[in-house]
């Protein structure tokens, strides 16, 4: 947190922001669960990459325009908020949100993006 807030910014302020960032944290999880989507993701799923696996981490990335999906995918697994690296995970549940135009090869893109990074069999 101390590397995304400004040093003037208020302490109330800093914290609203750190609510915010627990609540997009349980919020997007619960969503992976709970929203239908295209390929569908149950608790069960969730459990299983969690399970014995060690620390958990979450990134959220937003992208716009042309390269939405890769900038999406950059700025999750890249977030200042993540204290350690996703590199060398041996679990992912990834979730892409996009429009009636969010297109396979996007989608394709940001899923390379993250399994550059992860272990080989996650």
């Amino acid at each position: 947190l101390l590397q995304v807030i400004p040093a003037e910014t208020p302490l109330q302020e800093a914290f609203r922001v750190a609510d915010d960032v627990l609540r997009q944290g349980v919020q997007g999880i619960s969503d992976i669960i709970t929203i239908p989507g295209l390929v569908n993701v149950d608790f069960a799923d969730v459990r299983a990459v969690m399970a014995d696996a060690g620390s958990a981490l979450m990134g959220i990335g937003i992208g716009s325009g042309k390269s939405r999906a890769k900038e999406g995918a950059i700025a999750a697994i890249s977030s200042p908020l993540l204290e350690s690296s996703i590199e060398g995970a041996k679990g992912v549940v990834f979730n892409i949100t996009g429009g009636q135009d969010l297109t396979l090869h996007e989608v394709n893109a940001a899923a390379e993006i993250i399994y550059e990074v992860v272990d080989p069999n996650a």
